[in-house]
């Protein structure tokens, strides 16, 4: 499979993702759909019209600009029994403990007890509706971008594997730990399964199994709305099962089972979203990283042949080299449903300490999501990749003994498919995200591991 048709493959999954959905109710003021039922409210004009708001903020910004006499009955909604009440003898708080949709953290009481009792445990300021009405003359108190309100919806985020995928508001702060296993069982050449005895024709060694984990420490800030800046940190665990062909005095070939494993930080991941679009149903930014060669790349095990062997590359925790990835992300929402796409090129430059280079890699992700509610949402995922092989060769390994050791049987073509689901715990700013997937096709340039399975899992605080 071309990667043309697997990117074809890809846009019209999700163009029919993107066609046929029924939209759910929108706000009167900023057009989002309305989700959560702890903060909408309405108005009912003089001639019977029902107007509804995602957000308390929403019904001040577009009352402020009506006039108040021209409605005949203004509600909010109480924020512990989802009932509505009249607007003007609500009790309101402003806390950042309870965020609303469109960022002013304004949650409306009936009982003047429950709001007092509410403020002393989460903190915050108090407003009668007249001086609600009076504090939104402030800019810090008006509405926000339609971004910030999108990710107090589950699906606003994207599935676990997918990193980059959204902006925050100017002075955001979000902090995430990530984790990913991947498991690897026999091999491939090219697309098709190759026995121990194929490989032993031209290697010493077959490799069985591999297993990779990463944690990664991540961060992102937004010094403007329409920038976000990223920071990535991963520690990697490789271990890889092998099987060696030796020869024995008396002539006759003897397998023998090893292991090897690697471990330590990996290359540092500095990157930069820049948003191009951001409308009420579509956004679009672009994404720049550079990855740091500080992981290590001349990590060393014990094998039967050598007590001190230099592993392979795909053993190797960085690539030792400057690498550039740019990209873009594109991301919208109908009703109930959102989707995106992420297109990411990496280029790598120069030739590091051992005298390689991994070969350029072109990826493409798509996703599409469904809110159940404002607390959860399930995913489908769809990513393909093409990478060259391996530029050079580092002159400590032997091509000849184990397929991991040939430069020109890395890089190849692979779709995955992954399921996944996103918790958005009630009233707070933490996400937390799962996902497991498999490949759907492999295409190697040679011979590498045949790719089983892999999970993902994050869980990502907003701090401000």
């Amino acid at each position: 499979m071309k990667p043309i048709k697997v990117i074809s493959i890809l846009l019209v999954y999700t163009i029919f993702i993107h066609l046929g959905y029924a939209q759910t109710s929108s706000c009167a003021y900023c057009k989002m759909d309305i989700k959560d039922a702890s903060f909408k409210s309405r108005a009912i004009t003089n001639s019977d019209k029902t107007l509804e708001f995602d957000a308390i903020e929403c019904l001040v910004n577009y009352v402020e600009k009506k006039n108040e006499r021209s409605f005949k009955k203004l509600e909010v909604t109480d924020y512990n029994t989802t009932v509505y009440i009249p607007a003007e003898s609500a009790h309101y708080l402003k806390s950042k403990a309870i965020p609303s949709p469109m960022g002013a953290n304004l949650s409306a009481f009936e009982n003047r007890m429950e709001v007092m009792s509410t403020k002393k445990d989460l903190g915050g300021e108090l407003f009668t509706w007249t001086e609600l009405l009076k504090s939104f003359t402030s800019a810090e108190y008006g509405s926000v971008s339609h971004s910030h309100h999108e990710h107090h919806r589950p699906d606003a985020y994207a599935p676990s594997a997918i990193m980059g995928d959204h902006l925050h508001p100017k002075g955001g702060l979000m902090v995430s730990l990530r984790t990913m296993y991947m498991t690897m069982n026999g091999n491939l050449q090219g697309d098709t399964d190759i026995s121990n005895e194929s490989i032993y024709e031209n290697f010493m060694v077959a490799p069985q199994t591999m297993s990779m984990q990463m944690h990664m420490l991540g961060a992102m800030y937004a010094p403007t709305d329409k920038l976000t800046l990223t920071l990535m940190q991963n520690y990697i665990t490789k271990d890889m099962d092998l099987t060696a062909r030796m020869i024995i005095d008396n002539g006759m070939p003897m397998l023998r089972d090893f292991s090897t494993s690697s471990s330590g930080i990996g290359d540092l991941k500095v990157g930069t979203l820049y948003g191009l679009i951001a409308k009420e149903k579509l956004n679009l930014h672009v994404n720049a990283i550079i990855s740091v060669p500080i992981g290590g790349i001349e990590n060393r095990d014990a094998t039967p042949m050598m007590a001190n062997a230099k592993l392979p590359y795909a053993m190797q925790l960085g690539s030792g080299t400057f690498d550039f990835t740019l990209g873009g992300t594109l991301k919208g929402n109908i009703g109930q449903i959102s989707w995106g796409l992420q297109q990411l090129s990496t280029i790598r430059t120069g030739t590091n300490s051992e005298n390689y280079r991994f070969g350029n890699l072109f990826q493409l992700h798509s996703w599409a999501a469904y809110s159940f509610s404002n607390v959860i949402s399930t995913s489908f995922r769809l990513s393909a990749s093409s990478e060259a092989e391996i530029n050079g060769e580092d002159s400590d390994l032997n091509r000849m003994m184990v397929t991991t050791a040939n430069p020109s049987n890395y890089g190849g073509e692979l779709l995955r498919g992954a399921l996944g689901i996103n918790i958005l715990l009630p009233k707070s700013n933490l996400v937390f995200s799962a996902e497991v997937g498999t490949p759907l096709y492999q295409n190697y340039n040679g011979i590498f591991m045949n790719e089983s399975l892999g999970v993902n899992a994050s869980l990502r605080y907003t701090v401000l």
